[in-house]
This record gives structure tokens, sequence and C-alpha cells, in this order.
């Protein structure tokens, strides 16, 4: 059967035995790279990314292993619509874009804009820039978004134009970040301890230690328990109420 226009180049014959080569070292890491061929393939791949200022090629790749493995005409493509999505080559986010372009499809993206206006009544300019400032979020399903959504329009009251403006709140773990976040604000909140116009948003941009140091650590005395009811909520277990 024959391979789609953009689908990984077919692979060359494997080597019989290991190497101590870059490239071999490189395989360990990324197998799809092993039988690509290296002149024809994956140097013009590189090649191609450099030329667009894109120097940290391991990153690109560990964000989707198989980027280097297309023929160039099809990375070129690639690079092409991370653009249209409003990602230009200098920016540190265009190697996701890339990333994500590669596994989802042109039409793909088209229902994802359609689910957004949908689900947040928000116009095709605003989803745009919603997608340059966080290009992951196309790859996520429609039930992981719907169910983010939901929460951070009933739980944590958020407007949906609010959570266009700051995309970022889509690509945090629902379990692992807004939910344990969410009722550390509640708890702090209710005790006081909080402004009550204090959002989720101003907890979960942060990173773990740093929430922890700031809304946790600080509060340990003030607040008996609250610290196993975070680490209970981020194993999502209802937590004891503190």
């Amino acid at each position: 059967m024959a391979s789609s226009p953009c689908s990984p180049a077919p692979a060359s014959p494997a080597p019989t035995s290991p190497t101590s080569s870059p490239r071999t070292r490189c395989s360990s890491v990324l197998p799809s790279l092993l039988n690509v061929s290296l002149e024809k393939i994956i140097k013009p791949n590189i090649a191609l990314f450099r030329q667009c200022g894109v120097r940290d090629i391991a990153k690109v790749c560990l964000q989707n292993q198989w980027v280097l493995t297309f023929k160039p005409e099809c990375v070129k493509e690639f690079m092409l619509r991370a653009e249209e999505l409003g990602v230009p080559a200098a920016s540190p986010l265009f190697r996701q874009a890339v990333a994500i372009v590669v596994s989802v499809s042109s039409e793909k993206v088209a229902a994802k804009f359609e689910f957004f206006k949908r689900t947040l009544g928000c116009s095709d300019s605003e989803i745009s820039i919603a997608v340059s400032k966080m290009p992951r979020i196309l790859g996520l399903s429609d039930a992981t978004l719907l169910r983010k959504i939901e929460f951070l329009v009933n739980e944590a009251e958020m407007e949906p134009h609010y959570i266009v403006q700051r995309p970022i709140l889509l690509a945090f773990s629902l379990e692992k970040r807004l939910v344990p976040r969410h009722h550390v604000l509640k708890v702090l909140q209710e005790k006081g301890l909080l402004n009550s116009n204090m959002n989720l948003f101003s907890l979960a941009h942060l990173t773990g230690e740093a929430f922890k140091l700031k809304f946790i650590g600080c509060h340990e005395d003030s607040v008996p328990g609250l610290a196993d009811a975070y680490a209970a909520a981020c194993a999502s277990i209802v937590p004891s109420r503190v």
C-alpha cells in the first residue's frame, strides 16, 4: 500500500549490531530515527529547523519523535501550518506547534475551532489568539476539554472569555492541578485567609513548589490538615473537611 503524502519516510534496513555512534545513542530515546536515512531525511530536516532559527532539535523530537522521519517537503508543510496557527518560527512555542500539526490534521484543527466556538462562545479570531499562546490545546480530546471547561465555568466560576484569554488553563491537568488547587483556594477563602476576589488562575499558574510554599506551607499552623487535604485531592480522593 502506498504511503500518504506526509507519512513518515520508508525505513532503511536496520543495522545488524548496535554501535556507539551519536545516532545510535539518540535512537535509544527515539527509536523511529534509527531506520530512516540520515543523509536524505534526518539531516535535511534538521537543516530546515535551523534555517527557521530552531536550534534545540532534541526538544522538537521529544514533543513528537516522528517529526524528523518525514520527508523534508512534508516538514516544510508542517512548518507552514504551524505559522498559520499564529506561531512564528522565532517563537519558543514553534516546536510545540510543529509537533501538534504533525499529529493533528487540518480537518481536525478546523473541527477543534468549531468545538471552542460552541463551548466557549468565542470568535475565530479569539480562538486563533488562544491557540497561538498554547498550541497543544489542539491535541486534547473534546471530552477532556469539555470536562475542564465545565469545571472552570461551573466550579471555579470563570467566564468563558476569561478562559479563552488564558488558554494555559485548558492545558493544566484537571485532576492533578485544577481541582486540588481550587480546593485549597476555597478553604483559605472560607477562613478569611485569602481575598475573596482571588481566583483559581492566580494559584494554577504557579509551579508546584511555589504553590505549596505560598498557599500551604505558610498556613500550616492556622489551617491544620490543609496539606493532607491537598495531597488527597491530588490523588483524586475526596479530601476531608479542614
